[in-house]
């Protein structure tokens, strides 16, 4: 990955127990968040929205804010930094966020610089020819000269040389796209086979618009955060953009903030241009639905998952009429345990651990009132596995598969935690031909 997209990516330093469920608890520091703003175009939305699509357009490189709301058509009203902080009052942690990631995306386009391996102070490259730069600072605390390769960023072997002897140097760290790609004979194939059960895929194209929406709340005012969502994030924008999606990624929402990313998405005019959709949750969670990060009047702030069908339905999304919408969901449902003993057959005093729900046909992370569980380290078992069933399987398998294997995954290696589908309601096989 790029520095810059590293450094984006990186949320503020969070603490949780290494396995943390996404379950909420009872504490309740005061609130700040979901405050109505009047933006200049004439749309309101809450300040925790406004600053999630600033991210995103930061994450994009892009140091100016575009209002979601302004449709192709009419003149969209761009937002700057100075903009949001005369609209919200920005806690401390958005604002050093905030200012130092537009810092970094403006100094880019005046200067060559990048971060030095041995201190992480930004440098300045003057000599734009030259890979092996000498930098002083660490020089005079290391009271000998101390040279970094430009291109790997780590220390050079030999100044006196032209050329990095690090091994790999010149390599770019990306993340490796691990998704086995389609090949054009199976779809030819299937589509020859079972045409007509399966829904229509336009082929990989500049005029195909796919679209996903990812909704991960980390840092929340009234529950733990959810250390390790980002691997989460990362793991899914990887895969969604691997399979042909533009992914539109917001944290920290309260759930108005929720419920406006919903409405917006849905009335996106790229869906006419699509075939499908992904739209993906990931926070803490109960039996009433999503948790979102704010606490205001010792009110609950919780979005109901039953909205995003809403949005999504035959009336109020008329872009994505007949076309699959696939719906993940990341959260816990309940306080219960996702298991229970029972016995084996021979001999019966034997009892084993076994899913209190299993071969029953969105894919969720959990059954009604059971938790999911998530690793600080790892990510959550659900998104990790979901994008490893679909990495090895996707080029030919439809989605109803993979969900299948994805319980298979939890029934032989989670025994505390149970996926399920619900509100299945497609007509015909949904493949996504990778790559094609």
């Amino acid at each position: 990955m790029t520095e810059e997209a590293d450094n984006l990516d990186q949320l503020e330093s969070l603490s949780l127990h290494p396995k943390e469920s996404d379950c909420s608890s009872e504490v309740f520091p005061p609130a700040g968040k979901g405050v109505l703003v009047d933006l200049p175009c004439g749309h309101q939305m809450t300040s925790d929205y406004v600053v999630a699509w600033f991210k995103y357009y930061l994450k994009q490189k892009e140091t100016e804010f575009t209002c979601p709301r302004c449709h192709e058509g009419r003149r969209k009203t761009k937002l700057s930094y100075q903009d949001i902080c005369q609209r919200i009052p920005l806690t401390s942690k958005q604002r050093e966020f905030l200012e130092e990631n537009v810092a970094i995306l403006a100094a880019r386009r005046l200067c060559d610089f990048k971060a030095c391996p041995g201190c992480q102070t930004y440098v300045e490259r003057r000599d734009q020819r030259n890979l092996c730069v000498l930098y002083t600072l660490c020089t005079a605390n290391m009271k000998r000269n101390y040279y970094f390769c430009w291109t790997c960023k780590r220390e050079w072997k030999e100044p006196v040389t032209v050329q990095c002897a690090n091994n790999g140097c010149g390599q770019k760290v990306e993340a490796l796209d691990s998704l086995v790609k389609c090949k054009p004979g199976f779809k030819q194939e299937m589509l020859k086979k079972e045409g007509d059960d399966i829904y229509p895929t336009t082929d990989k194209s500049p005029g195909r618009k796919r679209l996903a929406l990812l909704v991960n709340n980390v840092e929340f005012e009234y529950i733990n955060d959810r250390i390790g969502a980002e691997k989460d994030e990362q793991s899914m924008e990887r895969l969604l953009k691997a399979l042909g999606y533009t992914v539109v990624t917001l944290t920290n929402l309260t759930a108005q903030g929720m419920t406006d990313a919903m409405q917006d998405f849905a009335q996106r005019e790229e869906h006419f241009q699509s075939d499908s959709c992904f739209v993906v949750f990931m926070s803490h969670g109960d039996a009433s639905g999503i948790c979102g990060v704010s606490y205001q009047d010792k009110k609950e702030d919780m979005f109901r998952t039953d909205d995003i069908f809403k949005c999504l339905n035959t009336p109020n999304c008329a872009g994505l009429r007949d076309k699959p919408k696939i719906i993940l969901i990341q959260s816990c449902r309940g306080g219960m345990d996702g298991s229970v003993d029972v016995p084996d057959s021979v001999p019966i005093n034997n009892r084993r651990k076994e899913h209190r729900e299993k071969d029953f046909c969105c894919l969720r992370s959990s059954t009604p009132d059971t938790m999911s569980y998530r690793n600080e380290k790892k990510g959550s078992d659900f998104i990790q596995d979901v994008v490893k069933i679909f990495d090895q399987h996707a080029h030919q398998d439809h989605i109803e598969e993979l969900f299948r294997k994805v319980l298979k995954e939890f029934k032989e290696k989670h025994r505390d935690q149970m996926p399920c589908k619900e509100r299945t309601t497609l007509s015909k096989m949904f493949y996504l031909f990778p790559g094609l």
